[in-house]
């Protein structure tokens, strides 16, 4: 009887999972980034219990010694995770950041992707490999489309209306949330509203 055989266990460098990498530069862009292992802002060293390679560059690292995985991977050319915790993801990105790294592609679960999208461009970085939703460009901080947010002032508006008896006082409440969304320009946003519902009555 023949005993069964362990499958052949995956090098770390070669492991699916979720990767952050650099993407190429574009004309007229510096091109001078690091790619070189172990080249870390020194706050994160100073974070996390590291496992060097056999050349003794920082390659694993860990939050506590308890934990069997690292947080994350150091492979020079990216840095790879399990986990998509959003505290993981932030020091990976302050790598990619140390190293030049101004625009990233992104490889990995939807939730991975999500959460270096969302981090990456609030710090100022490109991210490729990511399609974004309004809620994630708002969460970056960024414009959200005009159509999602007059969406959403439509709902305040019934809801406004039904609650408000006090027409000046609705008028007041939908010009000023107009407003803080950027869709006021040459009349009131009450006005627009109340056009459009005396269309469908």
């Amino acid at each position: 009887m023949t005993e069964p055989v362990a499958p052949p266990r995956t090098p770390e460098a070669e492991r699916p999972g979720n990767h952050i990498g650099p993407d190429r530069a574009r004309r007229g862009e510096a091109k001078t980034r690091s790619t070189a292992k172990g080249d870390l802002p020194q706050a994160i060293l100073d974070r996390y219990l590291i496992e060097r390679d056999l050349r003794g560059r920082p390659e694993r690292f860990y939050r506590d010694h308890r934990t069997p995985d690292p947080a994350f991977r150091d492979q020079g050319r990216r840095l790879s995770t399990d986990r998509a915790y959003p505290d993981t993801v932030a020091d990976m990105l302050k790598v990619a950041q140390h190293r030049g790294w101004m625009r990233l592609k992104i490889e990995g679960d939807d939730v991975f992707r999500r959460e270096v999208w969302v981090q990456g461009r609030a710090m100022g970085l490109g991210v490729q490999g990511y399609r974004p939703r309004d809620r994630d460009r708002g969460a970056a901080g960024q414009p959200v489309s005009r159509r999602f947010t007059q969406e959403r002032l439509d709902r305040v508006s019934a809801v406004v209306r039904a609650l408000i008896r006090d027409p000046e006082a609705r008028r007041r409440l939908l010009d000023h949330a107009a407003v803080r969304a950027n869709l006021a320009k040459d009349r009131t946003y009450s006005d627009s509203v109340r056009s459009r519902h005396e269309r469908y009555r």
